[in-house]
Formats: C-alpha cells, sequence, structure tokens
C-alpha cells in the first residue's frame, strides 16, 4: 500500500502537515479502509477502481471527523469505518461534479470522465455511493446512517439547484450561501458531528462541532471559488476557471453584480457577453468583490473557531484550528 499522500504532498504547508498528527496513524487505517472498498473481483472495474485509488487527495474530512471524535474519547472502530464512507461519499461526488463541469484533470491527472467518458465516470461515482452506504451499514450506527444520508441528499440538492439555477444573472448572495451550504458545508458539519457522535460527547458539543464543519465548509468553498478564478492548473492539479464558463456563479460575481444597484443591469448584460473570463476577473478585482469574497471566507473561520471556544486548549483542538486558519491562507 502506498505511503499516505494526506501528509507528504509538497503543497501541504508545514501548519497543515502538523495538524494531522494527532490522528496520523488513524488516517492510515482509514486509508486502508478505503483501499478494501476499491477492490472488485471484475477485471475492467478493478482496473479502474485502482487508477481511482491511485489518486486520493488530502483526506481533509475523515480527518476532521477523526480530530473531532478524539475530542472526546479514543478513536475506535466505528469513527475508521465512517470517516472511511465520508470519504467514498466525497469521491463520488468529484466524479458527478467532473462530469457536469466537464474537467479533464483532478488531483494532477486526467480526470475520470477524460479516461472513460461520461457515462463511465458517473457509473465509478454511483459504485462508489453504494458501497458507501454497505459500509454505514455494516457500522450498525443508525444514527449516523441517518446524518449520512441528510447530508448526501443536501449535496444533491445542492448540485441540482445550482445546475437548475445555471446562468441566471440575477442570483443573489442568499442563492449562493443556501447551494454551498447543502452541497459543500453539509458534508464537513457531517464529519465534525459524526466524530463527536459516535464518541458519545455530549449533545450541546455535538451541535458545536457541526457548526464548526458548516462554517467551515462555507469558507471552504468561497476559498475554492477564488481560486478557480486567481490559481493555476499547475498549481491546483485541476481543471481551473470552469465555474464562469459552466455559467455557475460564484460569491465574487454576484457581489461585482449586485454591489451598485445603477449599473446592476448593465453588468448582467456585460456578463451575459463576456468572452473572456480574464476581462471579468480584472474588473472584481478593482471594483473589491475578489476582497469581499475573501473577508467573506474569513468571517467564516471565525465563526467556526468561536464555535469551539468553550472546549478546553489541547492539541487536537489546535489541529481543528490550524485546519481552520490554512482555509484562507494560500489563496492569494
Amino acid at each position: 500500500m502506498p505511503a499516505p499522500n494526506f501528509v507528504s504532498t509538497k503543497e501541504t504547508s508545514m501548519e497543515l502537515q502538523d495538524a494531522y498528527k494527532p490522528i496520523e496513524m488513524e488516517l492510515l487505517e482509514v486509508q486502508q479502509k478505503i483501499f478494501e472498498q476499491f477492490q472488485d473481483s471484475d477485471e475492467q472495474l478493478s482496473t479502474a477502481l485502482q487508477v481511482l485509488s491511485a489518486g486520493q487527495g488530502k483526506m481533509l474530512r475523515p480527518a476532521m471527523m477523526l480530530l473531532s471524535g478524539r475530542l472526546f474519547s479514543e478513536i475506535r472502530s466505528k469513527h475508521i469505518d465512517l470517516a472511511a464512507v465520508i470519504e467514498l461519499v466525497h469521491v463520488a461526488s468529484l466524479l458527478h461534479d467532473d462530469v457536469i463541469d466537464k474537467a479533464r484533470l483532478r488531483r494532477g491527472q486526467p480526470s475520470a470522465n477524460a479516461l472513460w467518458g461520461n457515462t463511465a465516470a458517473v457509473l465509478l461515482g454511483d459504485f462508489l455511493l453504494s458501497r458507501a452506504f454497505m459500509l454505514a451499514a455494516a457500522s450498525k450506527c443508525d444514527d449516523a446512517a441517518i446524518v449520512l444520508g441528510q447530508a448526501a441528499q443536501g449535496l444533491c440538492v445542492g448540485e441540482l439547484k445550482q445546475n437548475l439555477l445555471k446562468g441566471r444573472l440575477d442570483l443573489i448572495e442568499q442563492d449562493y450561501f443556501q447551494m454551498t451550504e447543502a452541497k459543500t458545508a453539509g458534508l464537513f458539519r457531517c464529519s465534525c458531528l459524526l466524530g463527536a457522535m459516535v464518541s458519545d460527547a455530549p449533545k450541546d458539543q455535538q451541535e458545536a462541532l457541526g457548526r464548526f464543519g458548516c462554517q467551515f465548509g462555507l469558507a471552504f468553498q468561497i476559498a475554492d471559488d477564488l481560486r478557480d478564478i486567481l490559481s493555476s492548473e499547475k498549481r491546483e492539479g485541476k481543471t481551473l476557471g470552469t465555474d464562469f464558463l459552466q455559467e455557475k456563479l460564484t460569491l465574487p460575481v454576484i457581489h461585482w453584480i449586485n454591489q451598485d444597484r445603477n449599473q446592476k443591469q448593465m453588468r448582467m448584460e456585460q456578463a451575459a457577453a463576456l468572452k473572456d473570463p480574464g476581462w471579468l476577473t480584472e474588473q472584481m478585482q478593482l471594483s473589491g468583490s475578489i476582497d469581499y469574497a475573501l473577508e467573506q471566507a474569513k468571517l467564516r473561520i471565525e465563526e467556526a473557531k468561536q464555535s469551539l471556544v468553550l472546549l478546553p486548549p489541547t492539541p487536537v483542538k489546535e489541529a481543528l484550528l490550524s485546519f481552520a486558519d490554512q482555509v484562507v491562507a494560500d489563496i492569494i
């Protein structure tokens, strides 16, 4: 089995590497559990799954789930199983996202849809979802299955709403945050809530960890949207610049359109006729919309950290706070 790349990639900061340390060995167990779910007796399917397995990412959601659990107890087998479930759901959603976005790269490698076509990529995502929920059922944790089901449903609702609102230039920030809370923040909330739940944390602390995950997830998506605009494919290892080309309005674009009521109609018309996304990026920088989105991400991170204020200072809590700080640390 390959060495874990969640702490060794050159793009990972020293601070983030340190944040993984309290649960590093347990993450190896999660990775092994995921590796087992990528096995199949069918030769052709097994080959495709091995390619996907080799491209595992930073294991952020499982790490946050384990850290949330470690706040209240030792890590048990249910933590490992459910952390693997969360990552499988996440990977399945990425397979579907890449089809929708027509992305050609994922984690620096050709995406599944680029390798095998859209149909195979969607079906591979469905296969991983089936494996995830079989593993969740085997954990015999009914409350966890409900939380996972709600998160998966929310993810689908958020993506579906985003697709139905595709190309709508009259969106407001409330629309953006509703979609983001469902399709991104929900799985982070699920990760942190489940960790505390499986550790039998008091109800109020379970809710606090859920709030931490939700606010973290909102900031994470804003940061990801900004990287889609400002970063490079070489740095991020995935197809960038897809959001506006796919007619998905992100927070900086929505802010730019709506920041001046007298110019709103003109800006909607400019966006509708846009051929060069670089022009829009320049306008958003000049108008302060990029800075506004960055400040909104920072605000959500501060709200996330505030959710943990009543917890005593420990290395595990500091690791969670470090994950939060790194969300916006390297955007620009």
